[in-house]
């Protein structure tokens, strides 16, 4: 029986995660803002799953949810994140710090904290997730793309500082989430998204099998060597999928003449 700690366990990804771990006998710590949501997820998942209720954009709930989490940790997933959509200089600076600090500040501050306290079992787990972003853009939501791209780029560094440690970085695709369904501008193809179960299943499989790499599903794959190749073809792809359906700012709509 091992020891998961999953952040962003409340809904989503995380759940499936959560759900998943704890039906193969593990106790599972998530950690999560929403306290009602947390309670309901723990009310259906049952008594494996207890959560650390916190903000991880406040450092200090970062440093309390270390100490909650206790002793020993044998995988740690860093799933909770957020977004903010729109072109970028239309969009709420606050809110781009917050996705900053919850996408790519907390997970480097747990991890620190976890390692200098020696809680991560020596031959234990950091699971990153990441996006498909890294491979292909996030026009639209840049700030959320620089977020996952510092992320993978920090999990491949930190594999090299700690090789006893396995480091995997996942890079999912759309998701049939509520966090996807939230910032997306269209729904309409939601049914063709991967599901969070899935998804889950593959990441708790790559961990077993101690990959260090995992885009899950053939789709995602072909777009990712897509976005290497022919990154024209993706962003125009992107441009079109995404970028466009947003509310462009006035300044973009009605230039200004002299």
């Amino acid at each position: 029986m091992s020891k998961i700690v999953i952040t962003g366990a409340a809904d989503g990804i995380g759940k499936a995660l959560a759900a998943a771990y704890a039906a193969a006998g593990h106790d599972v710590i998530g950690v999560d803002v929403d306290v009602d949501r947390a309670a309901q997820t723990q009310s259906e998942i049952g008594e494996r799953l207890s959560f650390v209720i916190a903000d991880l954009s406040d450092a200090d709930e970062v440093q309390r949810t270390a100490d909650e989490i206790g002793d020993r940790v044998d995988v740690v997933i860093h799933n909770a994140g957020i977004n903010e959509v729109g072109y970028f200089a239309d969009t709420n600076p606050a809110r781009q710090q917050k996705v900053i600090a919850i996408n790519l500040t907390a997970p480097m501050l747990l991890t620190r904290h976890l390692l200098a306290r020696g809680t991560l079992a020596g031959t234990g787990s950091v699971v990153f997730v990441s996006s498909l972003s890294r491979y292909v853009s996030y026009p639209g939501a840049s700030v959320y793309a620089a977020t996952k791209d510092g992320l993978a780029s920090y999990a491949r560094s930190l594999s090299v500082e700690y090789p006893q440690i396995h480091v995997l970085t996942v890079y999912p695709g759309p998701t049939r989430t509520e966090h996807a369904r939230r910032y997306s501008p269209d729904n309409s193809k939601e049914d063709k998204r991967m599901t969070p179960e899935d998804l889950a299943a593959r990441i708790v499989r790559a961990v077993d099998d101690r990959q260090r790499v995992l885009i899950p599903g053939a789709a995602n794959w072909i777009f990712a060597i897509l976005g290497r190749v022919a990154p024209a073809l993706t962003d125009y792809a992107m441009k079109k999928t995404l970028l466009e359906k947003f509310e462009k700012p006035a300044e973009a709509c009605e230039p200004v003449t002299e």
